[in-house]
């Protein structure tokens, strides 16, 4: 039987190998996660991160914990990083996919009130990886070789265990008319991702026109994107939110063009959406020229290291 600790990695495996044997694109070889237009999946755990329980080894995604945690010091790079790895956590969740993984060992430290790490080891391990279930925590756990029951839905559940949280007495008063859109609108979603998502009310991404993935419920798939991250000064303003496809969610992240898709995002989406509100979107556009400024210094910098 397989322990975590047959699991540490003991050699090197560049992430461009990597990548090219699972058959992902690889943007750059720092990001945390890479995903092909659907899948396959692949992220880089660190191997302190496991746990096993009996004949079981599996990791809890906290990825977006870490980012709140981490907001005022991390940069912006590593914050969208992180959000990365929680969203394509979600969407293999929803979508019952497994998940590769290569696990690292190496150094983690923090220089000031920012956290670095350096990894010595790297191995793709060749069992696949399954989101399997919430814990109490409500944090997807990703167990070793374990995909989920035939008859498991993670987006039935999420719906189920929400509903039931924000469950009140009925009104004394008649209820108003439910809004029908065919995009899946979470009830944990904020006001502003509401109302971007009923934007998209048709189920069609607005960045790219297409439809996002059906969802075992019948709906169709959208994430809420801030196009200004908040941590770079980007207001939760309905007018920085789009309701956009998963696989342009991932591109406006890690693609090559994604300034240029953020300059799109808010000039021929949003500027369009909302035609009087034109100093608001001079100011974002403003903070995406100051983004790719702060990218251009750090990317400067890891380049300067040695890749491995």
């Amino acid at each position: 039987m397989t322990t975590l600790a047959d699991l540490k990695p003991v050699t090197i495996q560049r992430v461009r190998d990597i990548a090219e044997k699972v058959g992902v694109p690889m943007t750059t070889q720092y990001d945390w996660c890479f995903k092909g237009d659907g899948g396959p999946y692949l992220v880089n755990i660190w191997h302190d991160n496991m746990d096993e329980d009996g004949d079981e080894i599996f990791f809890i995604d906290t990825a977006s914990d870490w980012a709140q945690e981490n907001v005022d010091t991390a940069a912006p790079v590593q914050l969208n990083r992180a959000d990365a790895v929680s969203a394509l956590m979600l969407e293999a969740f929803y979508r019952k996919k497994p998940i590769h993984v290569a696990i690292l060992d190496g150094v983690r430290r923090k220089k000031g009130l920012r956290e670095t790490s350096e990894a010595h080891q790297r191995e793709l391990d060749p069992v696949l990886w399954y989101p399997h279930h919430r814990n109490e925590d409500r944090r997807i756990v990703v167990v070793r070789g374990k995909p989920q029951p035939a008859e498991f839905d993670g987006y039935a559940e999420d719906q189920a265990y929400e509903k039931k949280r924000n469950a009140s007495p009925a009104p004394a008063v008649p209820a108003k008319k439910v809004i029908a859109t065919a995009t899946a609108i979470y009830e944990r979603d904020s006001a502003v991702v509401r109302a971007a998502k009923l934007r998209a009310a048709d189920g069609c991404c607005e960045l790219c026109g297409k439809k996002g993935f059906v969802t075992a419920s019948g709906a169709y798939y959208l994430e809420a994107h801030h196009v200004i991250p908040l941590n770079c000064g980007g207001a939760d303003d309905e007018r920085n939110v789009v309701a956009i496809c998963a696989d342009d969610h991932r591109q406006a992240h890690f693609g090559e063009d994604r300034h240029e898709l953020r300059d799109s995002m808010i000039w021929d989406v949003l500027a369009k959406k909302y035609p009087h509100d034109e100093e608001f979107f001079d100011g974002l556009d403003e903070k995406s020229h100051q983004i790719v400024q702060n990218e251009t210094t750090l990317r400067r910098l890891e380049e300067n290291k040695v890749e491995t």
